[in-house]
């Protein structure tokens, strides 16, 4: 689990981001979370709302993300997660889901 209130710093914050990318490249399936508790995660949310927006990340890689202001909140999101269905390089590279791509 990872912690980023354990002042870290921004090597914790780029794990953070690994893990995110693990997931949209299909490394793993699990969704990642962030315990909000009064917004403190909001600004970084907010940050990924507008790389989204301005098309730098897929609306299906942002649901990778669930926060809730409570471990409550949390879990139950987390419990009710499914992953979204991404395939990086066909994503990446513009082919139709259909397309195999061979090495």
């Amino acid at each position: 689990m990872l912690n980023l209130t354990s002042r870290g710093g921004y090597g914790t914050l780029e794990e953070l981001l690994e893990v995110i990318t693990w997931a949209q490249l299909g490394i793993h399936d699990k969704p990642v979370g962030l315990l909000n508790v009064d917004g403190y995660y909001n600004s970084l949310l907010f940050f990924i709302d507008k790389v989204v927006e301005e098309g730098f990340i897929s609306p299906s890689a942002r649901h990778i993300i669930v926060s809730a202001p409570t471990a409550m909140g949390l879990v139950k999101k987390l419990e009710e997660y499914v992953a979204p269905k991404l395939n990086w390089e066909i994503e990446q590279l513009g082919y139709p889901s259909q397309c195999e791509i061979s090495r």
